[in-house]
């Protein structure tokens, strides 16, 4: 079946192993969509949705530093806890929080994610490597689907990298742009795996 270029961010593959709410620093610059990939970063922000305890803040994946990754956006709330379907860019809050999301944030939750395909697409050997997350389509504003994929150019052995290549999707051809691939995260590169602090 010929690959189809339609890209939706990462997506748990399998059996859900665990979640947990993240919150979003006020006026924080890039759109948040379900199904992208975050980090943390390392400063606690106070939640007031969640009884007023610290909890650590996210951002789009953008560093690729060794412990720093933590999974892909499930649901997204405001800052009062009211569901969105996406949080905008620049969202004002209350002040400390911009809004809160869900994230599979598990080291060892499978995802199904497109490769971009540009130059070369990924191979069939290239499975067991290390993979980074690349954002060159916005997301969607209408249904709030991200529009992230697995950018093949930077595979590699690179431990810092986000993702591990673990399998292709069955349906997919190997070896041609926009195959879908499972995905987990790289152990050294999670926030809840690594022995590298943040």
């Amino acid at each position: 079946m010929a690959n189809v270029d339609s890209p939706f961010g990462f997506v748990p593959f399998g059996k859900l192993l665990s979640a947990d709410w993240y919150p979003v620093a006020t006026a924080y610059g890039t759109a948040i969509f379900v199904g992208d990939w975050v980090e943390v970063t390392n400063t606690g922000l106070v939640c007031k949705v969640f009884g007023g305890d610290t909890r650590m803040g996210v951002e789009i994946d953008v560093t690729g530093a060794a412990g720093d990754e933590l999974g892909a956006v499930l649901a997204v709330l405001d800052s009062n806890g009211d569901p969105l379907s996406y949080l905008p860019a620049s969202t004002t809050g209350d002040s400390v929080v911009a809004g809160y999301v869900l994230v599979a944030d598990h080291p060892m939750q499978e995802f199904l994610v497109q490769e971009d395909g540009d130059t070369t697409p990924i191979a069939a050997a290239s499975v067991g490597l290390n993979v980074a997350v690349i954002s060159t389509h916005t997301g969607n504003t209408t249904n709030g689907r991200s529009k992230q994929e697995i950018d093949s150019n930077t595979v590699n052995t690179t431990n810092t990298l986000a993702l591990r290549i673990l399998r292709s999707y069955k349906d997919d051809t190997v070896g041609s742009a926009y195959c879908r691939w499972v995905v987990m995260p790289n152990p050294n590169a999670h926030f809840k795996s690594s022995a590298t602090a943040i």
